[in-house]
């Protein structure tokens, strides 16, 4: 397929914790913040009728920790989606 993006990821989540880990590393604030209310968005989505079978959360909480360590704890002031 022409265009298409082939991604080892097998879910959403772990791209945008990967795209929020360069953002961090880079030490660009703003879009490793977009990127954990992102983040957020999409955890709050799992479940319905497909639940999401992930067995381990380390490389989620691990993004939780980096966003931390790099920018100091979220100023829930500083969040677009209000999430």
């Amino acid at each position: 397929m022409k265009g298409v993006l082939i991604m080892s990821e097998k879910r959403l989540s772990d791209a945008v914790v990967k795209a929020h880990q360069i953002a961090c590393f880079e030490g660009k604030k703003d879009i490793a913040l977009l990127l954990f209310e992102a983040l957020e968005l999409e955890l709050t989505r799992i479940g319905g009728v497909i639940t999401d079978r992930r067995e381990q959360t380390d490389l989620i909480e691990g993004a939780f920790d980096l966003h931390e360590k790099t920018f100091d704890p979220i100023d829930p002031s500083e969040q677009k989606t209000g999430f």
